[in-house]
């Protein structure tokens, strides 16, 4: 019976399966009509079968039980028994024995009945059977055309032509990878988070849909019949472009982006050259885009007001080494913490700006020697400034407002007393710039850097805000490397020069040629020290040593040399700057011989053979090199700071020599309390005692600058200026001061600067006043 069911279902379903069948088995045929044409034949057919096969459903009825053995027993001829409908008749009247009779033979047919009933199939039924059949198979032989003949497509009835998609994947621009087309073979891919996604779809008459993630944005309308939309990756999901419908479709996984590691974390370290030497290696998925080294003061400085940490970034030049390994040096010569115990931090950052830090490195931060006394007082003042970020106050204001008389525009001018409401640091600063300028007025040292200094004085005058007073500090900086570069000599300004021109070759890969000329002139250079400091101890009297300091030799520089050139031309580039670097200490240990000035007034500059300014400025490194001593254990170096104080003390003490011509009793006896702190210093550093030896060195110290100014007050070579610095006396009329060539390259220089910003049309009109004022003054 379950046959028969199967037969009498496929008979219902004949007529919608033959409607589908015979459609798609003409898609071949209707394949040239107007999609929209097709787009309505589709959509028939698919409401018609819908329709048949809901009737199909409908009308059904499957085989009860008593059809069932009416349909056996007529297969079986056994119609008239009737064994299997008569099997529940019941005896009502009559012969009992006939009823008897009756009932055995039917059972006796019953139990014979064993052959099972096969299903109707009519003529009619194989001929349906074979044209569903012979369509199908049409249908599997063009599946293209036949499955457009039974797709249902609004689109072209809402008059859209043919679509043409496209889609591409553009990752972040910092992973540097290109352009990803989305390819519909491929429903599967992968993308960097973050990944803007861009589809364009032409033919559609109406907007398609950009579908991302479980978002849904509107495509904008190009010209013609095109379209573009464009959505950012934030997570996995899947891509689709619909237009009533979905036309392609991806599943995007994104790949989240890691932070950069730090394999190797090396402590930050000071080199020879007072830089900070930076030693890493990092790596990233996509690479580093960034490193830079954090400074924050161990003791919290008042006036930075919590702005107390500062970030300098670092230069990744060239290509890492293995495994992301780079050596940086930064120089902090001109960084606003400089002198000050801090901690040094590493960190790096990716492209997306996720960062990653090493462990704080704790040093002191090394601080430039000034040779110049203008040089040193300027960039205390400019520290002043730096360290100092709290606002102005605010004060009422006071403006006047004028007229031109030409154009009848009116002129606000700002009345307000300078400085007005500054905070404590920048009034203190604008007291030392004006004391500094004084001074150097008084004393006869009129050159070009007084413009300069004249500008930056009323430049922090006019300043309303703290921005506006830090932007003086580059101004001071430059006036005191031009202070520190007038008292080098030409020879020394070449081997600058030479050396800086070197190393910038040796970094940026430049030919082996370029490197070997390069050297060549840094040894020309250097030949030319050599011969100005023979030249000066020769002038001296010939007295002491004849040459440079007996501890450096011209072999041992020409051999260097030699090892530099050999380096350099090899391509052993690393080498050759750390070779660079030992040549640079070689020469700036290199002095001219003991000679004695012949003029009266330098033995009363002398005590032991040491003059008073050299003495000053020895005992301040003592005292900063003591410093760093504090909270540590290492009694080597103690020790060897003992030494070093004890042999400052010999060399200033006033009993090695008589009293010279010129010196008062008040200075000797400030030199010898000098001498004797600095033994008692020397004792304390031998003992561990890093406070007591301080405290020692504090007070040579201001015995030191007693005695400067007991020989000031006497008539002395020594003057000071207010910052207590040595300075050369003014001159006393005997005679007149003739600018060297480095004071007046220096006036050259500063005045070229001052034509240019003058001539700076985006700068301040009363500042280009300002500037015109001093030019036509000077």
């Amino acid at each position: 019976m379950e046959r028969e069911a199967f037969v009498r279902g496929l008979r219902d379903l004949w007529p919608a399966l033959m409607l589908l069948a015979g459609v798609g088995a003409s898609g071949v045929l209707t394949q040239k009509l107007p999609p929209a044409v097709i787009s309505l034949i589709a959509g028939a057919t698919l409401a018609a079968a819908a329709w048949l096969f809901y009737r199909a459903i409908i009308n059904f009825s499957p085989i009860d039980e008593r059809e069932a053995q009416h349909r056996l027993e007529r297969q079986a001829g056994l119609s008239e028994s009737a064994p299997l409908t008569s099997f529940g008749d019941r005896q009502v009247g009559g012969d009992r024995a006939l009823w008897a009779w009756q009932k055995q033979r039917s059972d006796q047919v019953a139990a014979a009945f064993i052959k099972p009933a096969s299903a109707e199939v009519s003529r009619r039924d194989w001929a349906k059977l074979a044209a569903l059949g012979f369509a199908t198979a049409l249908c599997l032989w063009q599946p293209g055309p036949a499955g457009r003949a039974l797709s249902f497509d609004l689109s072209p009835i809402m008059g859209d032509s043919d679509l043409v998609m496209d889609a591409w994947a553009q990752p972040p621009g910092y992973t540097g990878l290109p352009v990803i087309r989305l390819n519909r073979d491929t429903p599967e891919i992968s993308l960097p988070e973050g990944s803007v996604i861009v589809a364009r779809m032409d033919g559609a008459k109406g907007a398609p849909k950009l579908r991302l993630a479980g978002q849904t944005q509107t495509m904008s309308r190009l010209p013609g019949q095109a379209w573009t939309g464009q959505a950012i990756l934030r997570r996995s999901g899947d891509v689709a472009l619909d237009r009533f419908g979905a036309r392609a479709k991806w599943h995007v996984t994104a790949i989240k982006d890691q932070p950069p590691v730090l394999t190797r974390q090396q402590p930050i370290k000071i080199d020879p050259r007072g830089r900070l030497e930076v030693s890493f290696s990092a790596s990233d998925d996509y690479g580093v885009a960034a490193a830079f080294i954090r400074i924050k003061p161990r003791d919290k400085v008042a006036s930075l007001l919590g702005q107390d940490v500062f970030d300098t970034p670092l230069v990744l030049e060239g290509e890492a080494g293995d495994g992301g390994a780079r050596q940086v040096f930064v120089d902090v010569a001109d960084h606003v913490l400089t002198g000050l115990e801090v901690d040094v931090t590493l960190i790096v950052r990716d492209g997306l700006g996720q960062e990653t830090a090493s462990t704080p490195t704790r040093l002191i931060m090394p601080k430039r020697q000034w040779s110049s006394p203008l040089g040193g007082a300027l960039q205390e003042q400019r520290l002043l400034i730096l360290r100092e970020a709290r606002p102005y106050q605010p004060r009422p204001p006071a403006f006047a407002r004028l007229f031109d008389p030409e154009t009848g525009l009116s002129i606000r001018l700002d009345l307000r007393e300078p400085l007005q409401g500054a905070p404590d640091g920048i009034a203190k600063a604008y007291d030392w710039l004006s004391a500094t300028l004084a001074s150097l007025q008084t004393m006869g040292l009129s050159d070009a850097g007084l413009l300069g200094l004249r500008f930056a004085r009323e430049r922090l005058a006019l300043a309303r805000t703290i921005e506006d007073a830090h932007a003086v500090a580059p101004l001071l900086w430059e006036l005191a490397l031009q202070a520190e570069l007038s008292d080098q000599t030409p020879a020394q300004q070449k081997i600058a020069q030479a050396r800086e021109a070197l190393e910038q070759a040796l970094k940026n890969g430049a030919s082996d040629a370029d490197v070997k000329d390069l050297t060549q002139a840094l040894r020309e250079a250097v030949g030319e020290r050599l011969d100005e400091l023979a030249a000066q101890s020769a002038q001296g009297g010939g007295q002491g040593q004849s040459g440079p300091d007996n501890s450096v030799s011209g072999g041992d520089i020409d051999a260097l040399l030699r090892e530099l050139e050999q380096s350099g031309s090899s391509g052993a580039r690393k080498e050759a700057l750390d070779q660079l670097d030992k040549l640079a200490d070689l020469m700036e240990n290199l002095q001219p011989g003991g000679q004695e000035d012949s003029q009266s007034g330098e033995g009363g500059r002398r005590a032991g053979g040491t003059s008073l300014d050299d003495a000053m400025l020895e005992q301040r490194e003592l005292s900063d090199q003591t410093d760093s001593l504090k909270g540590q254990s290492p009694q080597a170096s103690a020790n060897d700071l003992a030494d070093r104080q004890d042999d400052l003390a010999k060399r200033l003490s006033p009993q090695s020599e008589p009293a010279q011509k010129g010196t008062e009793p008040q200075s000797q006896d400030d030199k010898a309390a000098a001498a004797q702190a600095m033994r008692q210093a020397g004792e304390a550093l031998r003992r561990g005692d890093v406070n007591g030896a301080r405290e020692a060195q504090a007070r040579a110290e201001q015995a030191l600058q007693q005695a400067a100014q007991a020989q000031a007050a006497a008539g002395g070579f020594d003057a000071q200026d207010p910052l207590g610095r040595t300075l050369p006396r003014s001159d006393d009329g005997g005679g007149t001061k003739v600018p060297s060539q480095a004071e007046k390259r220096r006036a050259r220089d500063v005045r070229e600067e001052l034509r240019r910003r003058q001539a700076d049309p985006n700068r301040d009109s009363q500042e280009r006043d300002y500037l015109d004022r001093l030019l036509n003054d000077r």
